[in-house]
């Protein structure tokens, strides 16, 4: 037997949603945006209120999320959209091409490999990559969060990188050349390594994944610069790439019920 769903709990994702599309609302709005008695717009209000989830501008009673709305959020993008959105392609990709592929997102000055194809890829030589810390301006990915995320993000983390004592960070000092490496990656519209300091004998192409207009992290595919230049390496391996960023965000457009 199949247990009976809570009609309340319902009713409050449904004004969750409403808010959402709406960005602030009064009681009426909501009540007409949901079909919902304003009677029961009131009560659910107020529990949301209660919990932090909903804020009320007492000028004119209009409600809106609060932050603490974007934790219920961070299970999905951690965990879900890699874990069943971004690894079943990322497989696939690495079937194709034979290289390894990871996937990362930002964590403080670090971009950290959450899932990663290393162990299937028939030409991979590295492995536990899993955990692993790839360093903003040091690594594709890294170069390919900075250059695609908002404006205000990357000033912000590259300031914040300029006062870093980790000397993995120390280009962030030299702003000039900071600047022509993301205006290059930007033009270029995809973020290239091949060989540096930490993985001389590995390249690296990375794009940005976006879901909803936000930066989720990057994905990328790697080779041995020794057998592959970099020009080869682009050559075979960034179509093939953006096609999987295209059918990821996608999938990610589709669960978020977005037009595609």
């Amino acid at each position: 037997m199949s247990p009976k769903s809570i009609r309340a709990f319902s009713r409050g994702l449904a004004v969750l949603a409403a808010l959402n599309r709406l960005g602030n609302a009064s009681v009426l709005t909501l009540a007409r945006e949901t079909g919902m008695p304003r009677s029961s717009i009131y009560r659910l209000l107020q529990t949301l209120l209660d919990d932090g989830y909903v804020g009320r501008r007492t000028a004119d009673e209009h409600f809106h999320l609060r932050l603490k709305v974007r934790g219920l959020s961070e299970g999905f993008e951690d965990e879900h959209w890699i874990a069943a959105v971004a690894r079943p392609e990322l497989v696939a990709l690495t079937q194709r091409i034979s290289w390894p592929c990871d996937v990362s997102t930002l964590e403080g000055l670090k971009m950290i490999i959450h899932d990663t194809t290393h162990r299937l890829a028939p030409l991979s030589i590295d492995r536990n990559m899993i955990g692993q810390e790839l360093p903003l301006l040091g690594s594709a990915s890294g170069l390919a969060y900075l250059a695609f995320a908002p404006r205000e993000e990357r000033e912000t983390l590259l300031a914040m990188l300029a006062r870093s004592k980790n000397p993995q960070d120390a280009l962030a000092k030299n702003e000039a050349q900071t600047r022509k490496l993301i205006s290059a990656t930007c033009k270029r519209g995809y973020a290239l390594r091949q060989g540096g300091e930490i993985w001389p004998h590995t390249g690296a192409v990375a794009l940005p994944v976006f879901a909803g207009g936000k930066l989720l992290g990057c994905i990328n595919a790697i080779w041995m610069a020794r057998a592959i230049s970099a020009q080869e390496g682009v050559a075979r391996c960034l179509a093939p790439l953006r096609k999987t960023k295209r059918i990821i965000e996608q999938r990610l457009a589709r669960e978020n019920g977005e037009s595609v």
